[in-house]
Parts: C-alpha cells; sequence; structure tokens
C-alpha cells in the first residue's frame, strides 16, 4: 500500500482484489472525476537543476523554488502520488534495501553529510540524499552555491563509509499508476480505492 501525498495517491490495481479488470476500475474511476497522471520523476527532477534554489531546513510549502536535499526528495515522490517522511533519517527506513551495483531509476541514495541525523551511533550517521537517474548519476538538492544539479554517482557515494544505503520505494513501476483524486473525494491510502469501486459498483 501507498499512502497518498496531497490529491495523488499511488496504487497497484492488481492488488486491491477487486472483481474487476484493472481497465474496468480505471474506467470506472475516470467516470466519476479522478484522473491517471504519468510522472517520470528522473524527468522532473532533471527539470529543477538550474532552476529550483537550495536552503537548509526550508520549508515543504517552498517547494519546488527552493529545496534541501530531503524536502527535494519528499517533493519528488508527492508527483508520484507516493507520501515520504521529511528527514533523511526517516526516510531510509522505508522502502527496500538495494545493492549499489543494482541500484535503477528512480532508487534513492543515501549517503552523510555536513550535518547527519542518527538513532544510537553517530558513525551511522545520514545526512545528504539524491535520486538516482538509472544512467549512473544522481539528481539532488546540493548546497546553497549549486541548487540542484546531477552528479555522476562514482562522486555521489565516494566511499563506502561515506554511502549509508539505497531505497527503493516503488518496486515494480510498471503496475503502479498515479491517481490524482477529485475534490470532493478523500484518499489517505491506495487501499481506499478498493472501497471507493467497491461502493460504486454497489450503486452507493
Amino acid at each position: 500500500m501507498f499512502r497518498a501525498s496531497g490529491c495523488r495517491c499511488a496504487v497497484d490495481l492488481s492488488e486491491l482484489r477487486l472483481p474487476i479488470s484493472d481497465r474496468e476500475a480505471l474506467t470506472l474511476l475516470t467516470s466519476i472525476g479522478f484522473h491517471v497522471v504519468e510522472v517520470d520523476l528522473v524527468q522532473i527532477a532533471r527539470s529543477r537543476i538550474g532552476v529550483s534554489r537550495y536552503r537548509r531546513g526550508v520549508r515543504l510549502a517552498d517547494a519546488p523554488d527552493v529545496f534541501d536535499c530531503s524536502s527535494f526528495i519528499k517533493w519528488l515522490y508527492a508527483q508520484r502520488g507516493v507520501w515520504l517522511p521529511r528527514r533523511t533519517i526517516q526516510q531510509i527506513e522505508l522502502g527496500a534495501p538495494v545493492p549499489l551495483s543494482e541500484v535503477a531509476a528512480g532508487d534513492v541514495i543515501f549517503t552523510t553529510g555536513s550535518v547527519n541525523y542518527y538513532h544510537d551511533d553517530p558513525a551511522l550517521g545520514v545526512g545528504h540524499v539524491g535520486i538516482a537517474t538509472g544512467e549512473g548519476t544522481v539528481v539532488h538538492a546540493a548546497n546553497k552555491r549549486a541548487g540542484v544539479v546531477e552528479t555522476d554517482i562514482s562522486k555521489f557515494a565516494r566511499t563506502d563509509t561515506k554511502l549509508r544505503g539505497v531505497r527503493r520505494y516503488i518496486l515494480d513501476s510498471s503496475s503502479i499508476v498515479t491517481l490524482e483524486t477529485p475534490p470532493a473525494r478523500e484518499v489517505e491510502i491506495s487501499d481506499d480505492i478498493r472501497w471507493v469501486v467497491l461502493q460504486r459498483l454497489d450503486g452507493k
């Protein structure tokens, strides 16, 4: 299940156990005001290069004009309909771990930074994050001087001591659709879509 972000929610229709096909479900949902939104996270990330400014501890309301590293990732995934928490130390606790050697487009790479968050051991602190392009680079909100940039992955995670991990939040992006919900509907998690469809089928 995915937790919605704003008026968007990512959903795997095949996991909703509906009595109709995925195509029929989408037809039903669009007939009552839902919209399928095509989202390319890497393309959106690259669109902010040289455009968005950097400010550490920025308010989320300032996106997409101003980011820090973790608010950039949070904002990006919100476009896909996936809610993420605000801080790197929280974001790294979600998703599936992935070896750096198997990183793919949309994966999120965590490293140490100028300021690191940690639970018990400062040596395991997490301070920076970026999104992998799948082309050997990472897009990230770097610093006040550079803003949002694209960096070679070997420079972004230079050593094992700097790398803190890779996370994949969407395991099979080919089966996930992003739905924009109509103003009259509240969707908190993707499972809510199941009940919207079932109520409609029941004529409610």
